[in-house]
Order: structure tokens, then sequence, then C-alpha cells
């Protein structure tokens, strides 16, 4: 870490060239299976967001080509005025811009456009983990649907084998209620799970626009998260940090364009024309006044607003540190936690439903203790798939906030350069 406190790190890094080094990039262990990659490759360029971003980024190309432009047009006059004495002539003039408001303007849209390359870059990749959370948020709901409907198949078989051993004699009613009790709930968590099913179904749908039915599965093995050990170069590189840069730099050149714009910008013309048989040759100097109004509050404004940015973007480096570092951590537990389910959970909780349902049968086991690890095991699987989607949701925010998903689904686009 930079030994610099943060704020005088932003203070300095703020002062550096937008593009003075290659940012540093993290390299991933692992790649996203090809068949997502290519569904992700072949969405993101058509999809509103993208090109919503994209018409940004173009009118910051054109705004920059705006902002090169000369600050005045030279301006024509012709007059003509027939009476006793026939007199017209014509005259050309030009204002320059002495005090450097093209240069100024030039500087602020340049920092625009690098500010926009990075909102693009950033709203391509947010939509990439949109995209991606959002078929795991499904896939989730979805594998919650099917164990609640396994879950709702084993509690009606458990009412119905409780009813006949009920009838037999070997069970009484209080056990008799409690597994229709148990019936019936399972009947409304299966109902609730259909119907979140279909909620994330929904926006799944709303999301991709097109055939959700055979999109590619999700990996089952993550990336290994990890940061470069220089953490404050890493972030000055990370698109939100060099969106918040250019938003200082531009603050900056607003500054000396409010300053330019007191300048007294002169005016210069020269007229011909004739006045009867007469030739008549002129020039003319002309030049604004700033008495009454000096423009100087105007500077000052832009300067308090620079301030505010600079005070801001302080702020933002700071959050930006704690989300990366938040999300890696988050991500390595949940890494941890998966890793180990996969090793003993998932195994352990098909065995105890096999073991627990033939100890019920063969009456070694009451039907209270019965329902209790049947639930408990149903919870256990059902927090398994839980598990396994919180870690896809955080590994895609990870790889989103350390702009290292494009890394992973090998995708580079090239509109933003």
């Amino acid at each position: 870490m930079n030994k610099l406190p943060i704020v005088a790190f932003v203070l300095a890094a703020c002062s550096l060239p937008l593009q003075a080094a290659e940012p540093v990039r993290i390299v991933l262990d692992k790649a996203a299976p090809d068949a997502l990659a290519q569904s992700i490759g072949a969405i993101l360029p058509t999809h509103p967001l993208t090109r919503a971003a994209k018409a940004r980024l173009e009118a910051a190309r054109a705004s920059l080509r705006a902002a090169d432009k000369g600050s005045y047009n030279p301006e024509l006059e012709i007059d003509t005025e027939d009476t006793d004495i026939n007199t017209s002539y014509i005259q050309l003039s030009q204002t320059f811009d002495v005090g450097g408001k093209r240069g100024s303007r030039t500087s602020m849209a340049e920092a625009g456009l690098i500010r926009a390359r990075a909102e693009y870059i950033l709203a391509r990749q947010s939509l990439s983990n949109k995209l991606l959370s959002t078929m795991a948020q499904d896939n989730t709901r979805q594998q919650l649907a099917k164990l609640a409907e396994r879950g709702l198949k084993l509690m009606k078989e458990f009412a119905d084998i409780a009813e006949q051993r009920h009838r037999a004699g070997d069970l009484n009613q209080v056990e008799l209620d409690l597994a229709r009790l148990a019936y019936n709930e399972a009947l409304m968590q299966h109902a609730q799970a259909l119907a979140d099913a279909a909620e994330s179904r929904q926006r799944l749908r709303a999301l991709f626009a097109g055939d959700i039915d055979n999109l590619p599965t999700l990996p089952e093995s993550m990336p290994t998260p990890h940061l470069p050990g220089n953490l404050d170069p890493f972030l000055l590189g990370l698109p939100a940090m060099q969106a918040l840069r250019a938003e200082v730099e531009v603050a900056k050149y607003n500054v000396k364009l409010r300053q330019s714009e007191r300048s007294w910008d002169p005016t210069f013309a020269l007229r011909g024309g004739k006045e009867d048989q007469e030739t008549l040759l002129g020039a003319t100097f002309s030049i604004p006044l700033n008495i009454i109004n000096s423009y100087k509050a105007e500077v000052d404004v832009a300067n308090q607003e620079r301030i505010s940015v600079e005070q801001e973007a302080q702020q933002m480096f700071r959050n930006l540190r704690g989300e990366v570092l938040s999300s890696t951590e988050r991500y390595r537990l949940l890494q941890m936690a998966w890793r180990n389910w996969k090793q003993s959970g998932r195994i352990s909780v098909n065995r105890q439903l096999k073991l627990i349902k033939k100890l019920w049968r063969a009456g070694d086991m009451n039907t209270a203790e019965y329902l209790v690890q049947l639930k408990q095991a149903l919870d256990t699987q059902a927090a398994g798939l839980s598990l396994r989607g919180q870690l896809w949701r955080s590994g895609f925010n990870w790889m989103k906030t350390t702009a290292s998903i494009d890394t992973w689904l090998n995708l580079n686009d090239k509109g933003s350069e």
C-alpha cells in the first residue's frame, strides 16, 4: 500500500496525466466457459443499455470536435442607402480570442471524452454483471423450486404413510396431525418457490429479450479472488477512477474557461465602399469594456465547483477502495464455504434423507424426530443452493468492481477507442 495518506494520494493522482501509464490488470486463474462467453458477448453490442452508453460516448466525441472550432466566426456586413447621396459599403469584421477560450474548451472536451470512455466501459461491465447475476438468481430460484417440489413429494408421501399407520394403530392422532401440518406447510413453501421462480424468470426474459430456455449454464468453479500487492496504483487504473479523475480535470479546465471569458476580446473590421463617386476605405477596432460586469463571480463559482469535485473524488476513492477490499473478502469466504459444501454437505444430505426415511418406516424413529430431520435435510440442501447463488453473484460483482469481468469473458470491445 502507498504510504501517503489517502487524501494526499488522491490529490497527487488527480494531478497526473490521465493516461500516464498502462493500468494494472488482474490475471485470473480461470476463464468463463466458451458457450457462456459467446452468449454474453453476442448480447452486449445490441443491448439498449450498451447502445445508450455508446450514444453518450459519441456525443462526447462530437463535443470535442465542436470545442476545437474557433470561438468567433467572421461577420460580413453590407449596407446601401439611396438618397440625395448614394452610399454603399461592405464590411468584414473578425473578433479574436485572446483569452484562450478555444483551448480551455478543447481541454475540457478531451477530459470529457476520457470520462465518457471510462463510463462506457463501466456500463458494459455493469451490464455483463447484471446479465450474469440475473442468470445466477434465476438458476438458484429454479433449483429451489425443484427442491420445494421434491420436499412436497416427500411430505405427501410422509402424510400418506402416516394415514396408513394411523389406521393400522401404529401412529397416534397427534403424530398424524403433525404429518398433515407438515404437508400443508410444504404446499405453501412450494407455491412461494414457484412464485419466486416465475418472478426471476420474468426478470431474465426482460433483460435478455430472447430465447432464455437455451442459455448456457453457469460454471461450478469460479476464479480465485486476489488483488495486486500495491493496491492504490491498481485502483487508479480502474474505469471508475479514470472517470473520477477526468471529472476533476473537467472542473479544472472549466475554471480556466471562466477565466478566459473575462478577457477583452478585440474586434477588427475592414470597410470599403462608395459615396457617390468617392471611394471609401476604413478600419474599425473595438473592444468590450468589462467594467459593469467583470465576470469574476463566474470564476468563483467554477472554482468552488472544482473544490467540490475534488473533495467528492477523495471520498469516492475511499469508497472504491473499501468496495474492492470488502467484495474480495466476501467472495473469498463464499468460495471457501462452497468448496466445503461440495466436499461434504451435498453428499451427507442425500445420505441423511435415505437413512431417516428407512429408520422411520422401520419404527426406529418417532414421527416428530423424523419430521425435524427431514426438514433439516431439505433446509440444508436449500442453503447449499442459496450459497452457490451467492457465490456466483459475489464473484460477478467482484470481477465488475475490479474491472476483470471482460478478462473472464474474454471480451475486447474496440468501440471505446
